[in-house]
């Protein structure tokens, strides 16, 4: 992936996540089937995308703890991991905490 391609895949990612924080449903425009193929593809990016941040997290503080402010700071993302069925990327996250 060159930088154009990977520049828009982040750049959607971003948008894609902001709307999901607004409270809107996973969206979807026909430039993301160039980018993830398919509605899977953006869950799949979505899954990928949290895993990378929760192994990136470390703050100092204990893993629950640092968990729940994770999913706090992310809450669109946690909620259509869960609501899409990708629990297992989220599972450790409290139901309470995104």
């Amino acid at each position: 992936m060159g930088w154009t391609e990977t520049h828009r895949y982040y750049a959607a990612l971003r948008e894609v996540e902001a709307a999901l924080d607004r409270g809107q449903p996973l969206p979807w425009r026909p430039g993301y089937a160039q980018i993830f193929g398919s509605r899977d593809g953006l869950l799949l990016a979505l899954s990928r995308r949290w895993r990378v941040l929760v192994e990136a997290w470390d703050d100092g503080e204990p893993w629950p703890a640092a968990m729940g402010e994770l999913a706090r700071a992310h809450p669109g993302l946690v909620a259509a991991l869960r609501r899409y069925g990708y629990v297992p990327s989220v599972a450790a996250v409290p139901a309470g905490a995104a």
